[in-house]
């Protein structure tokens, strides 16, 4: 009886050990699942976030500090609160940075996870999923360990814990047919730079296709494929020598892996370099993403076989994608095919000593631009991003572009007469503006046939052309936000995810400041009224004519992230605000201060007393506001400061103007 007592209390000490129970289980500590889980603690929920590997925060503190934010006046609730507490710990004003270093990014998650009283789990995989019928009950992990949860919350760039629980889902890219978009399927082959590298041979004297290029061949244009968008790291790099970590060799390295790059400088040997080193991140570092013909991003195939791939695998893939990043940044610097000015350029840079310290320099998260896509209550399509943007059950607001990175490299036949050549290309690249469009609870949640516990906000319902918008971190971290609040409420209720009271969701979101719609505040987070400040990036409040480039690079005084500049003497820059009250405003301008700057820009003010011609002096004066005088505004969009590059001798910038209600 004794022995048999022993048994049962050694059982009942290993079944407390291993199994954990929680309101709300999230898997996936990217910023949209801690997010989450500081949403759903707010509430009062018991939280569990579980994390793979050993970081916080996903891309966002993995390399992605130079976030893509679209229009800002969406990004609200506690995605706005991280943007404000980077703002607040380099001591700038809100947005001035993208985003912060890696290492502060994680400091300030993990702070907020410590405050909000969420616990932590690292290093476990899930395995398996226990379900009764719609319900998930409990998850094991790699390591053993049982969990269970009222609900749960995959919010992994893969989409693991969903697919263990039988969800549906979806990987590659649709149709043009499918849901009648017209920038869906196999893309058309453009004649540019940025696509092609004219004149070079896919195989080598033997007739064998070159390695960096998928062996998969191309469908027809608009046709369906298993494509995903190129995957790569968002390396943090830096020329500053009290800083620098040279690259280094891989231990594997070869260099004919890049015969391709060999060959391209051969062909063209004045392009320019595959990698860059432009300083716009805080202490003089380089989020480096993919540019060039030949880049960072890996687009031969491995990105398209890693969603479905099993852990063993995945683990394969990642390395070898590391070590093709980093044999491609050691054969620039070192190879003699490459040209000395490339060489020496590339050589200036390194990783940077004060990031990712226990990984060797090296970013923890690869960029999976996207990976599976679940086939939820709701499956948004490019419809949803261009026409039918408004949603009942909006839980949020995106605005990127339809950004799709290449998602393969390949070839085609070339007819250069009098012979026909095969020649690489890079296919996939498009970059649509949309306008901001609303985000439904819907598309966050399986099909309730197949489960009544689950939300998913990274891996949401989306066709790869929807998805190509809203993949951007600021929207994860948004849905993350409505993720968190969700669950809270359907654990606390005892209430299937898909029976909330949307209503109740959406006023507890408003309440924390998320920006669920814009039909009612058309400044979104800004919430301006008697004091307007348009920047030159917020797109529904400037127009343009000629060549504007947006300058982050120097920071000489600028207004929020960077400023727009004109070196042409053509075009013209109009700030077109929503006057929301007909009256006297009185009107600034704010435009950063350079030697080199036109000393005489032509400036126009449209007012109700008709139009008024000014001249300013863009050497002095800059990072201010300068007073341009008080002038009658009519209530509705006005275009109101035209700033004229064509009548002003020099570069010319344009930067942000304030517009404050007098009376």
């Amino acid at each position: 009886m004794k022995i048999v007592t022993t048994l049962i209390a050694a059982w009942l000490l290993i079944a407390n050990v291993f199994t954990q129970s929680y309101d709300v289980v999230i898997y996936g500590a990217t910023a949209s699942g801690t997010i989450a889980s500081i949403a759903a603690a707010g509430e009062g929920a018991s939280v569990l976030l579980i994390e793979p590997g050993n970081n916080i925060g996903g891309m966002v503190t993995g390399g992605l500090s130079h976030n893509d934010y679209g229009d800002r006046t969406v990004i609200g609730g506690l995605a706005l609160e991280f943007y404000k507490k980077v703002a607040e710990y380099y001591e700038v004003p809100l947005y001035y940075w993208r985003g912060p270093e890696p290492h502060v990014g994680e400091m300030i998650f993990r702070d907020w996870l410590n405050e909000s009283g969420v616990n932590l789990m690292f290093q476990k995989r899930v395995m398996t999923v226990v379900r009764e019928k719609q319900v998930m009950k409990e998850i094991i992990l790699s390591d053993g360990t049982k969990v269970t949860g009222k609900v749960f919350i995959d919010a992994g760039y893969e989409g693991d814990l969903m697919a263990r629980a039988g969800i549906s889902y979806t990987v590659g890219r649709e149709s043009v047919d499918e849901y009648d978009e017209s920038w869906a399927g196999r893309r058309a082959i453009l004649q540019d730079g940025h696509q092609m590298l004219p004149g070079v041979s896919p195989f080598d004297e033997e007739g064998n296709l070159l390695p960096l290029i998928n062996p998969v061949p191309m469908v027809g244009e608009g046709e369906a494929d298993k494509a995903v968008q190129g995957y790569g790291f968002r390396l943090s790099v830096t020329s500053d020598e009290d800083n620098r970590v040279p690259f280094p060799k891989p231990d594997n390295y070869d260099p004919g892996q890049f015969s391709l790059v060999k060959r391209y400088y051969k062909v063209h040997p004045d392009a320019g370099n595959m990698v860059h080193l432009w300083p716009t991140i805080p202490g003089g570092k380089t989020d480096m993403n993919s540019s060039g013909p030949i880049s960072t991003n890996v687009v031969n195939g491995l990105n398209w076989e890693y969603p479905d791939a099993d852990y063993n695998r995945r683990d394969e893939i990642w390395q070898a994608m590391k070590d093709y990043t980093l044999g491609l940044l050691y054969f620039l610097s070192n190879d003699p095919s490459v040209p000395e000015r490339i060489r020496n350029e590339t050589s200036k840079m390194g990783l940077c000593k004060d990031e990712f310290v226990e990984n060797g320099h090296w970013p923890h998260q690869l960029y999976i631009r996207v990976a599976r896509r679940m086939r939820g209550e709701y499956f948004m399509t490019q419809h949803d991003l261009e026409t039918d943007t408004i949603k009942y059950d909006a839980i949020g607001m995106g605005s990127y572009n339809i950004d799709v990175r290449h998602v393969q490299r390949t070839f085609i036949p070339v007819s250069r007469f009098p012979e026909l050549h095969y020649e690489v290309y890079n296919e996939g690249y498009i970059s649509i503006p949309v306008a901001p469009y609303e985000i439904p609870y819907r598309s966050l949640l399986p099909k309730y046939n197949e489960c009544t516990n689950l939300i998913v906000p990274v891996c949401m319902s989306a066709s790869f052309i929807a998805n190509a918008s809203i993949r951007m971190e600021p929207q994860y971290m948004v849905m993350g936000h409505a993720a968190g609040i969700a669950a809270a409420m359907a654990a606390q209720q005892d209430k299937q995810v898909h029976k909330l009271d949307i209503y109740e969701l959406q006023q507890k979101l408003m309440e924390d400041g998320q920006i669920i719609s814009l039909q009612e505040n058309t400044y979104g987070a800004f919430n301006y009224t008697d004091e307007i400040i348009v920047d030159n990036n917020m797109k529904r409040f400037t127009a343009k004519t000629g060549s504007w480039w947006g300058n982050e690079i120097e920071h000489n005084g600028r207004y929020q992230m960077n400023y727009a500049q004109n070196d042409s003497q053509e075009g013209t820059f109009m700030f077109r605000p929503w006057i929301p009250e007909t009256g006297e405003y009185e009107i600034s301008i704010w435009y950063p201060s350079k030697d080199s700057y036109s000393k005489k820009v032509s400036l126009t003010i449209n007012h109700n007393g008709g139009t008024e011609e000014k001249t300013i002096n863009q050497q002095k004066n800059g990072g201010q506001w300068n007073i341009m005088g008080n002038y009658e505004l009519e209530k509705g969009y006005n275009d109101v400061v035209i700033i004229n590059a064509e009548n002003s001798p020099g570069t010319v910038v344009a930067d942000a103007v304030k517009f404050r209600l007098i009376k």
